[in-house]
């Protein structure tokens, strides 16, 4: 199996995952019966402030990894 092939099993994975439940959960209560990640990470940040730092801290090294993406390999 080829790297383009893992990358797309990787990705399409995350899409069924995540994508697909987010966009189902965008129309409501009516539609499906769980909050998206976006409304449960401004729930928990108005519960507790400091879940912001988290949250973004998190993306951030996302970031990280994904632009430097042989990371920590590279150096």
């Amino acid at each position: 199996m080829t790297k383009i092939e893992v990358g797309y099993i990787c990705w399409g994975l995350f899409a069924l995952a995540v994508l697909i439940p987010e966009v189902l959960a965008y129309f409501g209560k009516s539609f499906t019966p769980f909050p998206g990640v976006a409304r449960t990470a401004a729930n928990l940040e108005s519960r507790w402030p400091l879940a912001a730092l988290v949250i973004l801290a998190g993306l951030a090294i996302l970031t990280v990894h994904l632009i430097l993406y042989p990371w920590p390999d590279a150096f």
